[in-house]
């Protein structure tokens, strides 16, 4: 495919994600045209912008707002929070491949029906009106929260939404599934932190 029909393909995808989520869903799993690698530039794009955005917003602070630069406790300055916004987004797009590996590995299976495996991206698919939040950092706080927040809540409505209509997905069952991915990240998190306790304590 050529790169304008990538490019093309990938814009459709964000667009319909918002307008026609059914439709997105069944465009990405049942056409070969756009894969994984789509779906991490699209993230990524969209955190780039993000940073832009909080680049246009720190400026609009200082300029027209007339934010101090010279407050009690922190200071403001034009580059201000990009690379952590970036990051933050970039952190989320990890967490969520870990999340749709741990549906794909540790979903129940009925091996006995002609089953081909879930679907891969689920979450990230489902999770870029989250990411697309961050256009909206150019704004003043808390604006910015509140929409990561929206889009937050919309891309788990989107994500039970397509688990409830393609696997029949209950409101409880994608709770608990939930439930489980947090746990999940909790007995990630702990890991190392034990192993860095264990040699601190070993080393003193």
């Amino acid at each position: 495919m050529q790169k304008t029909d990538l490019y093309n393909a990938r814009r459709q995808l964000l667009r319909d994600i918002f307008f026609s989520p059914t439709s997105a869903f069944e465009s990405y799993f049942q056409k070969s045209d756009l894969g994984g690698r789509d779906l991490f530039l699209i993230h990524l794009n969209l955190a780039l912008i993000g940073g832009l955005m909080k680049f246009f917003g720190n400026i609009i602070q200082i300029f027209i707002f007339k934010v101090t630069t010279i407050d009690e406790e922190t200071t403001l300055s034009l580059t201000q929070g990009i690379i952590p916004l970036i990051t933050f987004y970039l952190l989320i797009y990890a967490l969520l491949r870990l999340t749709d590996s741990f549906r794909m590995y540790h979903q129940m299976r009925d091996k006995s029906k002609d089953w081909s495996g879930p679907e891969p991206h689920v979450f990230i698919l489902s999770f870029l009106p989250f990411t697309s939040s961050a256009v909206f950092w150019i704004l003043p706080p808390p604006f910015p929260l509140l929409i990561l927040g929206l889009g937050f809540l919309y891309s788990l409505q989107l994500a039970y939404l397509y688990l409830s209509i393609h696997h029949a997905w209950t409101s409880l069952e994608f709770f608990f599934f939930l439930m489980r991915v947090i746990l999940f990240f909790l007995v990630l998190i702990t890991i190392p932190l034990a192993f860095y306790h264990v040699i601190r304590t070993a080393l003193n």
